[in-house]
């Protein structure tokens, strides 16, 4: 079951968001179909599409949230729902 996962990070910058993805690298994590970043008002938001839940835990698991936390990024408000349909990747 594709998901969808929304993190709306009040008070995150792009400076944080660019010093996150110089830790973790530019390789396309497994199971990742799609990413998308920008800034808000208040802070940034990221949308990934992923093959499975169980991808996404790995991943967070794997240095990215290591590297969250070394970047100062703070707690996101989280939406997650099941992927009813894909296109235009």
């Amino acid at each position: 079951m594709a998901v969808c996962r929304i993190y709306d990070v009040s008070g995150a910058t792009l400076e944080q968001y660019d010093r996150v993805n110089e830790d973790v690298g530019p390789e396309k994590p497994d199971g990742a179909m799609c990413h998308i970043a920008g800034a808000t008002d208040n802070g940034i938001m990221v949308i990934e599409v992923w093959e499975s839940p169980e991808h996404i835990e790995r991943y967070m698991q794997s240095g990215l949230g290591d590297a969250l936390g070394a970047a100062g990024v703070p707690e996101p408000k989280i939406t997650e729902l099941e992927v009813h349909n894909f296109d235009w990747a």
